[in-house]
């Protein structure tokens, strides 16, 4: 049974085709493109995307598709993911930079558009675009942003960078500040909210809960919370997350009562018209705080509203 999506989902995070198979024998790269042409089920011409994709493992190594293997060997294990269609994600240009200094880079990311390279495609992602934009090759991300939240991200130009940042945020040094839609609206104006987050089992996406105690696999999450605006059957909910746990913001305003717009993993399934339903997950990455490298200052960095927060 197929679950209900938005327009905007269907476009930019179509479902993808999985596959696998083992190597009889060794082969070299043109043999190895030619039998894979012929095996993947959907047809010829979608494995040339999967290819330019690079949506391949070998043995568990994700493939390069600038740089694939010159031969394979027999036995080797092959897992392949390919798009049902071309998904229609955003680019970037050079405004969504919106800071580039010491080695530092922060970018307003739109929404759609994934971190890094997913196991689907490694040419869509915000660190591919980054690094063509800025023709950097060793610019890597230092944080995450769910795909479907918009916002600042922030990436390191080198590893020094990248230590000193992700130093920060584990000591908490990092201050950073979220708006939610949410559905329905709370009844309080400020509250605190703190548990033990584990990963949970979900068919389709990574999942995570909410428990009182550490149990086997729990970490400690905790966010502060303030109602700013209600309209609608929504209320505008700013958070500040103290800790950095994924799914953290969507996890505990679920475990409240109030999940966020669009957020169907967490909340209610997609209803054409609804209050709790959107095009995406209404979640933004507002503005982070930051001390740069050999800076004793406080760097405070903000993301515009895109167009389609709050619609």
């Amino acid at each position: 049974m197929s679950v209900p999506r938005s327009a905007e989902a269907e476009r930019a995070d179509p479902l993808l085709h999985r596959q696998e198979w083992t190597l009889d024998g060794a082969l070299t790269w043109a043999a190895f493109v030619a039998e894979g042409r012929q095996r993947w089920e959907p047809g010829a011409r979608a494995f040339d995307r999967v290819l330019w994709h690079g949506g391949l493992q070998f043995d568990r190594q994700p493939l390069d598709p600038e740089q694939p293997p010159v031969e394979l060997p027999a036995g080797t294990r092959i897992i392949g993911w390919g798009f049902e269609r071309e998904p229609v994600v955003p680019g970037i240009e050079a405004a969504a930079v919106l800071l580039d200094s010491a080695g530092l880079v922060a970018v307003n990311k739109p929404a759609w558009l994934p971190m890094q390279r997913t196991r689907a495609s490694t040419r869509h992602s915000l660190e591919h675009e980054l690094r063509m934009l800025l023709g950097c090759a060793s610019l890597a991300a230092v944080h995450r942003l769910d795909r479907q939240t918009s916002g600042i991200a922030l990436f390191a130009r080198n590893a020094e960078v990248a230590s000193h940042v992700q130093r920060a945020l584990q000591f908490r040094r990092v201050h950073k500040c979220y708006l939610a839609w949410v559905s329905p609206p709370p009844a309080w104006h400020g509250c605190r909210v703190g548990g033990w987050m584990r990963r949970e089992h979900h068919s389709r996406r990574p999942c995570f809960a909410l428990d009182a105690w550490p149990g086997e696999e729990g970490r400690w999450s905790e966010t502060r919370l303030a109602l700013r605006d209600e309209t609608a059957g929504r209320g505008l909910v700013e958070a500040h997350p103290i800790s950095g746990r994924t799914h953290q913001i969507r996890v505990h305003l679920a475990a409240l009562g109030h999940p966020v717009v669009g957020d169907d993993l967490y909340g209610p399934t997609y209803e054409e018209g609804s209050p709790h339903s959107a095009g995406r997950v209404q979640l933004h990455a507002r503005a982070v705080a930051i001390h740069m490298p050999g800076d004793p200052t406080r760097t405070r960095i903000e993301a515009p509203l895109p167009d389609d927060f709050g619609s």
